[in-house]
């Protein structure tokens, strides 16, 4: 059987992609070794598919609380992975060293621990923070590749776009209101501003949005003069399968806008009080836009703060933004072999 890495990750959709260049780097590092994911059902099933880990530990499942629980608390299936590994990275805090302990009393050979939130490192953005964390283990150079989907889920997704009428000649632009909290969305006015410049010029305006998000994206179709199409509450891989087919996607620091950036649809992002050096994606074909430089110090401010000159952008400037990329040519980077990436070769989401 080969040897295995372990990696825990259990953040949000947004932040587990932006350790995607830190994932590579290991498999990169360790090419005769099988990478398992602790993560969320849904982005770890995302990245098997996509061939960017072998095995998914479900945290649905319980497994990371097992692990935190104690060796009594680990499942037959986590303990032959770990019986193989000789590499844990945990990107998560580990108070009282509980997860190290169980990883090395189950006889992994090295442990990395490092918070999300940990000020250790010179790094700014995320990213690179994350690659610190590897980089005596994995030295390589981050790898700019985008998240290359199964042609079955990019298949499907195009047939869904065709049958509500939205595959056309004309250009496709997807608008996500939502992010994790509505004190970092922009105004509702400003997005349906970008709706109506859209709808005058031929380009098919789409808003998308998850179960925390119906409020927000009632409010920007009750804002639009015409209202555009909605697509809400569809899984994450099917909704992979539909933005791999857009010419823009319009967000905020959401996981949806992270994943557009990873599919390398060009992507306006819109920040106001997270730090963009920090936390927004990267690429020649993503433009963040601001408001005024946050002046708030904590969340507990943000929150307090009525006015957000930070998400105070200005409609001509998004709506300059979108247009800049829409004329840029889509960049089409060469899928790996498929001998490499066949999700088919990928053992299923572990539920132990």
């Amino acid at each position: 059987m080969p040897r295995t890495i372990f990696v825990v990750h259990p953040g949000a959709l947004g932040d587990v992609l932006l350790a995607l260049p830190a994932i590579r780097a290991l498999r990169t590092s360790f090419p005769t070794h099988q990478l398992g994911l602790v993560a969320g059902a849904a982005v770890g099933g995302l990245l098997r598919v996509c061939g960017e880990v072998a095995t998914v530990f479900s945290l649905e499942a319980g497994v990371l609380a097992g692990l935190l629980a104690g060796l009594p608390w680990v499942g037959p299936t986590v303990r032959e992975w770990l019986g193989r590994c000789g590499l844990a990275v945990c990107w998560m805090a580990d108070p009282g060293d509980r997860l190290s302990s169980t990883l090395q009393g189950l006889g992994v050979g090295r442990v990395i621990v490092r918070s999300l939130a940990s000020s250790e490192g010179e790094a700014i953005h995320q990213e690179d923070r994350l690659m610190e964390t590897v980089q005596d283990v994995a030295p390589v150079a981050r790898v700019v590749e985008r998240l290359h989907l199964p042609a079955a889920v990019i298949t499907e997704g195009r047939a869904r776009l065709a049958a509500l009428e939205l595959f056309t000649r004309h250009p496709l632009v997807v608008l996500h209101p939502g992010s994790g909290s509505r004190h970092k969305c922009v105004a509702p006015a400003l997005l349906a501003a970008a709706i109506t410049h859209f709808q005058a010029n031929d380009v098919v305006p789409v808003l998308v949005g998850g179960p925390a998000d119906d409020h927000m994206v009632a409010e920007v179709a009750d804002a639009c003069a015409s209202r555009p199409v909605t697509l809400q509450h569809e899984d994450l891989l099917p909704m992979a399968g539909l933005l791999s087919h857009a010419d823009l996607f319009v967000g905020h620091d959401s996981g949806l806008t992270h994943l557009a950036a990873s599919l390398h649809v060009p992507t306006v992002a819109l920040f106001g009080p997270t730090d963009r050096w920090r936390w927004a994606p990267r690429g020649s074909h993503v433009t963040v836009l601001t408001g005024e430089p946050c002046r708030c110090h904590g969340w507990d401010t943000v929150q307090a703060c009525p006015d957000k000159p930070c998400l105070q952008i200005q409609a001509e400037e998004l709506v300059m933004a979108c247009e800049h990329l829409l004329r840029q040519p889509r960049v089409v980077f060469p899928s790996p072999p498929e001998a490499t990436r066949s999700p088919c070769d990928a053992p299923e989401v572990m539920l132990d």
